[in-house]
């Protein structure tokens, strides 16, 4: 079994990021619900996910429902980790088409008696599903996330879950 390690943005925020470990069995929807729980969003709101390309350019969206491209619940994360080791971008406020940035990282070792998907390292708090109709560049700024470094993250340990 392979497991899948991504670091969640947002562009813009530099207070915000958290690293995530995924089994490669695991679909969109799981890791949908992972981030909705994490996040402490309501699951009652509409969310999609997009494939992106490396400039995070959307390329093709799976929503919740099938629309035709498949759903959340049918897309497995092991088949979107191909050569180009596709990111995701999943909008969490459809209304101000705010984002997270879904950057894959490294495939990491499983570890036994570890639930997962799990939180591996953090910084900030979670943001605000809502933004009280403002564009997400007006919340966060136009900044990028480049100069970001692992080292800002708290980290957990295997421990941490049990």
């Amino acid at each position: 079994m392979a497991i899948y390690k991504y670091k969640l943005t947002i562009n813009g925020n530099k207070n915000f990021a958290r690293e995530c470990e995924i089994e490669d069995d695991s679909t969109l929807y799981d890791l949908h619900r992972y981030i909705q729980n994490e996040l402490d969003f309501d699951d009652a709101q509409l969310a999609v996910f997009f494939i992106s390309s490396p400039q995070w350019e959307r390329i093709t969206s799976i929503p919740i429902f099938d629309l035709g491209n498949g759903s959340m619940d049918s897309v497995v994360i092991g088949d979107l980790v191909n050569d180009e080791k596709n990111n995701l971008l999943y909008v969490f406020d459809m209304y101000n088409n705010r984002q997270l940035q879904i950057e894959f990282m490294s495939e990491v070792e499983y570890t036994q008696r570890v639930s997962y998907p799990r939180t591996v390292a953090g910084k900030g708090n979670s943001p605000n599903q809502f933004s009280e109709n403002m564009p997400a560049t007006e919340i966060y700024g136009d900044d990028d996330f480049s100069d970001f470094e692992h080292d800002e993250f708290d980290t957990f340990s295997d421990t941490d879950d049990m």
